[in-house]
C-alpha cells in the first residue's frame, strides 16, 4: 500500500478529535541544539515551532468566525474540539518561545507581535480568505505530521528526549483535526479556486518565511556567514529525502477540486500514536 491513498477513505466511526492537555518538558535546562545535534536544524524547528502561537490562534479566529453558519451537530462538537487542541499547541508552543528567549533567541517574540497584528487585520477584514487560508495552512500541518508518523528517522527520531514527545502529540493532534477547516469552508463557501490562491500564498509564505525567521538565530550562533550552514543545511529542507519536498504526493493532491483531506488514510498512524499517549509511553522520556 503505498503511504498516500489514490481512493477516497471513510472516516472511522469511532473518529474523535480529544483535546490532551500536556506540560511537556522543555525548560531552560533542556539542550540547546536539540534535533540531531545540528544547530541549522535546530533553528529551523525553533523557527517553524514559534510560527505556532500566533499562526494557531489565527485558525481558531477563522473557524469560530463562521460557527453560526453550521447546523450539523458533529461537526459543531468538532470545531470545539479543534479550538482547545489548537489553544494546547499554542500554550504549549509559547513555552517553548519563552525558553527560547531566556537563551537570547529574541527576534522570535518581536516577529510574532507583527504576525498576530496582520492576522487579526486579515480575520477582521477577510475572513472568509482567513478560513481558505486556514484550510491550506491545515494541509502543511496535516501533510507534515503524516510523514513525520511515517518516517520518525526523518523527523521526531533525532529530537532530543525533551522536545521528541511535543512533535508526536502535536503531529498526533494535527491529524486528527485536520479536516475541520476543511469542512466548515465547504458548508460556507466551497468555490475551489480561493482555496488553489491561498495554497500558493501558503507556500511561498512558510517555505520563505520560516527559512528567512532562521537567519538572526543563526547570526546569533556565528554561523549565518559560514558556507558548511547551508550547504548541509538546505538538503534537510529541500533536498531529495528534504522534509518539504519529501511530502510533494501529499501536497499536490490539494489542487484537485475532489480532494478531501481524509482521502489520506492516515487512521493508523494517529491510532498507533493515540495508544503511546493513552499507556503512557508518549511522555515517558521524560522520566
Amino acid at each position: 500500500m503505498s503511504i498516500v491513498e489514490q481512493t477516497p477513505v471513510s472516516l472511522p466511526q469511532e473518529h474523535k478529535i480529544i483535546p490532551r492537555d500536556i506540560t511537556f518538558n522543555i525548560t531552560g535546562a533542556s539542550k540547546k541544539i536539540w534535533y540531531d545535534n545540528d544547530p541549522f536544524k535546530t533553528s529551523f524547528y525553533n523557527a517553524l515551532f514559534t510560527l505556532f502561537p500566533p499562526g494557531e490562534d489565527f485558525f481558531v479566529r477563522s473557524v469560530i468566525h463562521y460557527r453560526d453558519q453550521v447546523s450539523d451537530k458533529k461537526l459543531q462538537e468538532d470545531i470545539t474540539n479543534f479550538a482547545i487542541q489548537e489553544g494546547f499547541h499554542s500554550r504549549c508552543h509559547a513555552d517553548h518561545l519563552d525558553v527560547l528567549e531566556g537563551q537570547g533567541y529574541t527576534s522570535l517574540r518581536r516577529e510574532n507581535k507583527f504576525i498576530d497584528a496582520g492576522m487579526r487585520g486579515m480575520n477582521r477584514w477577510l475572513p472568509k480568505f482567513s478560513l481558505a487560508l486556514t484550510v491550506a495552512l491545515e494541509h502543511f500541518t496535516a501533510m507534515l505530521s503524516h510523514q513525520a508518523l511515517v518516517y520518525p528517522e526523518l523527523f521526531s527520531d533525532p529530537a532530543d528526549d525533551d522536545f521528541r514527545p511535543l512533535m508526536l502529540w502535536h503531529g498526533l493532534e494535527e491529524l486528527e483535526h485536520k479536516a475541520v477547516a476543511f469542512d466548515v469552508y465547504k458548508v460556507v463557501d466551497g468555490r475551489h479556486w480561493p482555496l488553489v490562491v491561498a495554497m500558493i500564498i501558503a507556500t511561498i509564505s512558510l517555505a520563505g518565511f520560516t527559512v528567512l525567521r532562521m537567519v538572526p538565530l543563526l547570526f546569533k550562533d556565528r554561523i549565518l556567514f559560514k558556507w558548511k550552514t547551508w550547504r548541509e543545511g538546505l538538503p534537510f529542507l529541500y533536498g531529495k529525502h528534504g522534509i518539504f519536498t519529501i511530502s510533494w504526493r501529499i501536497y499536490f493532491r490539494f489542487y484537485d477540486p475532489s480532494f478531501h483531506p481524509w482521502d489520506i488514510d492516515d487512521a493508523d498512524l494517529a491510532y498507533k500514536t493515540r495508544r503511546m499517549y493513552e499507556e503512557g509511553t508518549l511522555l515517558e522520556a521524560r522520566a
